[in-house]
């Protein structure tokens, strides 16, 4: 009896090890195909029969986790490992980034620190050193005022994945795994597919979710994630994984592009140029114009380590420039993903290799005051910015995306904040007291010279129209009753615009406003919403020439009363142009640039005359020596020749017919203007 119970004993044993033998294997296999959710599963069964080999095993399963991006739940595997006598070289590298996961910051520092200084490979090496110098900097982090608020977004989330929101027609656009199709043996978690949250209140995120587009975006077996719009939805980039099948075409996740055209959106095609079909390719962002192509990758070329952020231009031809290595200065020997360019130009991305909390922690690169130079203005660096709590934690942050430009939304694996499970979105407002604004506006008074010799008087009921450096007309309004216009659109710095002023029988005035380089630092202001006016004032001239143009009516001729004139006076039987009559020149010249600026093809006619006293031959010579002497003081100071000529009339057309008083022979004396071509 005692003997049967032994063999029955062997025979269980050999049963229970040819089990572990067969559970072990899968594993392996499932941990080769990077199936690490499954291959976690079944290393925790190889565990239960206690094995010999129960500390590698331990190793093995925290590698699952640290490869599917949770080293939070690695941590008790690693320390269960090194109990049980395991070493390997990474080992220690990998239990104190557990240790950062779970917020234990002064024992992942010592781990860490350890390690740079005896561990034996240099890449792990050289990210120690950074990881212990970085965890330095967490509690400055973590005490940082931010004034920001979240929130979660309740209409958005399920127990499934959310991430990676942007806009799309108004509308958020995010990934999920909802429909669990199929288990996704990397993370366990479903695959993901895109869709759209419709608005009904943004102010709370009120909303429905409904599917993206049509089923070839979201193709079954595969995980969508990640997606960008150009401008006016010209076209749309995404990322897309493979299937695992053998006959898949694609072995990694790429970028795919599908354009809009008459409406509808074509079939998705790999993005040729850009994404390379061997390596990892994600987490696409357009630039606001478009133009500009970031995204992250695991390629080699230029690589500071892990996953970096890469550029693209787009060409004119349609086609993309090779993809250029952001740089040392964003990309780390950690992971840099999930980049987003916000309107105003800063870039946003989530990092675990820049000093944050754990996880991936959300960054900017924006320009900050390092310091003063001799004048006391401002020296301004590109710095990288960590957001700060409540966006950031422990946990992975990422996939931001501005509404405007102090809210918006990002997504978090974190547990607590009202999170539903997994990756959740968020939505952000930031109320920050120390964030200060400034908006420039234009802003003016116009006036008016009834005629040549005036002195400028406010025009009230003038229309002066904002135009940008390409024409394109901004914002018109008319001024006010004391002349004054002030725009309610806002403008730009390092910008050129054209503030027109025009009237009814005035001339135009056009002038240039260049805001290169006047803008100002909003923090040295002391308001927290600031404005800034520049002022433009403009002076239209009295278009004395109107008359000529639109006579009260054309079918009776002009009366010589009726031809406008100018003042002149000249010395007696002189041409010679006298201080005085300069001066009345001057003006006119003055209004000549304005008149051709808007009439540039007129030709006009300057005319001398004299009164009828003295021979017609002398009159007549005298007064023609007297316009072109007129004409060509004109021409010296700036009027095209080709644009005035100069004519003696003489006596032959008196202003006042018969003239007898010394007044009336004055009146005759006089130089008038005539367009003598339109």
């Amino acid at each position: 009896m005692i003997q049967k119970n032994l063999n029955l004993l062997a025979l269980c044993l050999m049963l229970l090890a040819a089990s572990c033998t067969s559970t072990l294997k899968k594993a392996e296999t499932k941990f080769a195909r990077a199936e690490y959710e499954t291959a976690a599963q079944l290393y925790k069964k190889v565990l239960e029969s206690k094995p010999a080999n129960a500390a590698e095993i331990n190793f093995l399963i925290g590698e699952c986790y640290r490869l599917s991006n949770r080293s939070r739940l690695a941590l008790p595997y690693y320390q269960a490992a090194i109990n049980g006598g395991f070493t390997n070289e990474s080992i220690d590298f990998h239990l104190g980034m557990a240790l950062k996961a779970n917020e234990m910051y002064a024992d992942a520092a010592t781990v860490l620190d350890k390690y740079s200084k005896s561990g034996s490979n240099p890449e792990l090496i050289r990210r120690a050193r950074l990881e212990a110098q970085n965890l330095a900097e967490v509690q400055a982090i973590k005490e940082m005022q931010t004034y920001t608020t979240i929130s979660n977004c309740e209409k958005i989330n399920t127990p499934a994945s959310e991430y990676a929101p942007t806009f799309y027609n108004g509308n958020l656009v995010f990934a999920s795994s909802r429909r669990g199709e199929k288990v996704f043996e990397t993370t366990g978690g479903g695959f993901s597919d895109f869709y759209e949250f419709v608005f009904t209140d943004t102010l709370t995120c009120d909303g429905e979710v409904r599917p993206f587009l049509t089923p070839e975006f979201n193709l079954d077996g595969h995980n969508e994630g990640g997606i960008t719009f150009a401008p006016k939805n010209r076209f749309m980039i995404f990322a897309r994984g493979n299937s695992g099948k053998k006959k898949e075409p694609f072995r990694e996740v790429n970028l795919f592009i599908s354009r809009l055209v008459d409406g509808n959106w074509t079939a998705p095609e790999f993005l040729d140029r850009v994404s390379d079909s061997l390596t990892w390719d994600s987490s696409p962002a357009l630039s606001p114009d478009g133009k500009t192509l970031y995204f992250a990758s695991n390629r080699k070329d230029g690589s500071q380590g892990g996953i970096d952020l890469y550029v693209s231009r787009l060409n004119d031809n349609g086609t993309w420039t090779r993809p250029r290595n952001l740089g040392r200065t964003i990309n780390t020997p950690g992971d840099e993903m999930f980049p987003y360019v916000a309107p105003d130009g800063r870039l946003f991305f989530a990092s675990n290799g820049h000093p944050g909390l754990g996880g991936l922690d959300i960054f900017v690169q924006d320009t900050v005051i390092v310091g003063y130079d001799s004048l006391k203005k401002p020296i301004k660096e590109l710095k990288i910015k960590n957001v700060g709590t409540p966006m950031n934690s422990a946990y992975d942050d990422f996939g931001i995306v501005f509404r405007s430009k102090n809210s918006g939304y990002f997504t978090s694996n974190r547990i607590g904040d009202g999170a539903k499970g997994d990756d959740d979105i968020f939505m952000f407002k930031n109320d920050s007291a120390d964030i200060k604004t400034v908006a420039y506006y234009l802003r003016g008074t116009v006036y008016g010279k009834a005629d040549i010799n005036a002195q400028p008087e406010v025009l009230p009921e003038t229309v002066v129209t904002l135009k940008d450096s390409n024409g394109n007309v901004i914002d018109s309004m008319r001024t006010n009753a004391e002349g004054k216009y002030a725009f309610e659109k806002p403008i730009e710095i390092d910008r050129i615009y054209q503030i027109t002023g025009q009237k009814p029988d005035y001339l135009a005035d056009n002038e240039q406003l260049n805001t290169q380089g006047k803008g100002v630092d909003p923090r040295t202001l002391p308001l927290r919403h600031n404005k800034i006016y520049f002022d433009v004032d403009l002076t239209l001239r009295k278009d004395i020439l109107a008359v000529l143009r639109t006579p009260k009516n054309p079918k009776r001729p002009l009366k010589p009363s009726d031809v406008p004139e100018i003042e002149i006076l000249y010395e007696y039987d002189s041409s010679r142009i006298t201080p005085q009559a300069a001066a009345v020149l001057d003006e006119f010249v003055e209004f000549l640039k304005d008149y051709f600026e808007q009439y540039p093809s007129t030709v006009l006619e300057l005319g001398s005359h004299t009164d009828s006293r003295g021979s017609d031959t002398y009159n007549m010579r005298l007064s023609q020596r007297r316009a072109a002497s007129a004409v060509n003081y004109i021409v010296s100071k700036g009027i095209p020749r080709e644009n005035i000529i100069a004519k003696g009339y003489g006596e032959t057309e008196p202003k006042i017919p018969n003239a007898k008083t010394e007044a009336q022979h004055q009146a005759n004396r006089r130089t008038t203007i005539k367009i003598a071509k339109q």
